[in-house]
């Protein structure tokens, strides 16, 4: 009976011990939550001071590590070190320019509470002198500059970051990089590299290129492109699969998050995202929907998608908790009959939809969401002809002109006035018939003042003017 009795008491205080370390363990994951949010919300203040600062007076923003506080007049200011808020979180900002009118920033918030509790959260953005005027030429009129051809590859998306372009292509190296530096003639670089699978959407932060291939163990990628001309695969950074086999087509970026649309699946979900401090990618969320996300972009915290959701082609997600994908009020739009969305460009109070080819149906929709983030009719929404798929956009960012990437046999590229669309008027400015083929990705640089294409058979570099 004493050996009964003494087993059970060995029982009941392994239980209990059992059950406490649970509810420490639980306790411990709340708190070490809480500390992560308190950290990014610090972080994210730091960024916003240094925008307000920005709207202040642009050269305010010196290189350097800094603190940020607010100084005797009641704005925001640097400091020649960090600040640590009483509760022990120490936060510092590092400015560093990437143009004659942008900074590349980054903020860092750190803490050490012990018992485990000790992190740190790192949010970077990019800062532009949105007072700059910037001349541009007259898109009125175009003609082909530069050009690299490879018949066959599928040049698929294209980014592009100071001289170099990033190219993604259908067929097994994936990535291409060019050295753009004479416009006239992009030189393909770094040529031994190699994806070893057929690449899709890709966009840049700083010196991390992210991108999305076939790959079924590693469709999410991040690579250091510090130096351009020799990437290799030394330089991955870090990958992550999606669920279910080479559905990753869209990528989407806003403060220190990275989202991830994924085709639709019946079984698993279609949006992710990702912390990602310097291209190491961590799963926050993800999302189910009853259509796949084959464009995304991300605004003001909403990421607006183009869907195959046949009820809701437009869709909009609420990524302001990215840990926590939410529907934004109203969810999408609806537009007639059911072909897909699949382009996506959100700029100023506006929001373009690009749509595949259909006989009955306009295939770019343009949206008014000056008053609601979710459009809601009326105004709009206007509706342009593309002729063939809409499979890219791209916006001047004084909204001036829309370039779109498209499958029409004649009309590769198509230049869009916005203000004449909503205004009822004809709205197509000029075109551009490539001798490439189909064009599937599209981007302007505002610097270079140039339109970038991506072709089935090329590389191709536009200029404004005959």
């Amino acid at each position: 009976m004493m050996l009964d009795a003494l087993l059970g008491v060995v029982v009941f205080g392994l239980f209990i011990i059992a059950v406490g370390s649970s509810l420490l363990f639980s306790q411990r994951g709340f708190l070490a939550s809480g500390d992560h949010m308190r950290g990014a919300f610090l972080a994210e203040q730091s960024l916003e001071a240094l925008r307000t600062m920005r709207d202040q007076d642009f050269s305010l923003l010196t290189e350097g590590d800094h603190g940020v506080r607010v100084g005797l007049g009641g704005t925001w200011e640097l400091t020649e070190s960090g600040a640590t808020t009483s509760d022990g979180y120490a936060s510092h900002v590092t400015i560093a320019a990437s143009g004659a009118d942008t900074v590349f920033a980054v903020a860092q918030t750190a803490w050490n509470h012990g018992m485990g509790r000790s992190g740190s959260v790192v949010l970077t953005t990019e800062i532009t002198n949105w007072r700059k005027v910037q001349p541009i030429g007259d898109w009125s009129d175009v003609s082909p500059q530069g050009a690299y051809t490879d018949i066959g590859v599928l040049f698929n998306k294209v980014i592009v970051k100071g001289n170099y372009a990033f190219v993604t292509s259908g067929n097994t190296t994936g990535l291409y990089v060019f050295d753009i530096s004479n416009l006239s003639n992009p030189v393909r670089t770094a040529n031994s590299f190699s994806l070893g699978a057929a690449g899709y959407d890709l966009l840049a932060v700083g010196d991390v290129l992210y991108v999305l291939t076939s790959d079924a163990s590693s469709e999410l990628r991040s690579y250091n492109i510090s130096s351009p001309s020799t990437l290799s695969s030394g330089d991955l950074i870090d990958q992550e699969g999606i669920p279910a086999d080479d559905r990753a087509r869209s990528l989407g970026y806003f403060n220190g998050t990275l989202f991830v649309g994924a085709s639709e699946d019946g079984l698993v979900n279609e949006l992710y995202s990702f912390s990602a401090s310097g291209g190491v990618l961590a799963l926050l969320d993800s999302m189910n929907n009853a259509g796949g996300f084959m464009d995304i972009e991300v605004h003001q915290a909403y990421i607006y998608a183009g869907s195959t959701q046949d009820v809701a082609e437009l869709r909009v997600v609420d990524a302001f908790d990215p840990a926590n994908l939410t529907d934004a009020p109203g969810v999408g739009y609806n537009l007639t009959d059911v072909h897909d969305g699949s382009a996506i460009a959100v700029f100023g109070t506006a929001a373009l939809l690009g749509r595949l080819d259909g006989t009955s149906i306009e295939e770019l929709i343009l949206f008014d969401i000056s008053e609601s983030v979710v459009p809601s009719p009326p105004p709009g929404p206007w509706y342009y002809e593309v002729g063939g798929n809409a499979s890219d956009i791209a916006v001047e960012p004084g909204g001036r002109y829309v370039f779109l990437a498209s499958s029409h046999p004649d009309k590769e590229l198509q230049v869009i006035d916005p203000h004449r669309l909503s205004g009822g008027l004809p709205a197509e400015l000029t075109y551009y018939d490539s001798p490439n083929g189909a064009a599937s990705g599209i981007f302007y640089d505002m610097l270079k003042d140039r339109v970038f294409l991506a072709t089935n058979d090329a590389f191709e570099i536009i200029q404004p003017g005959p």
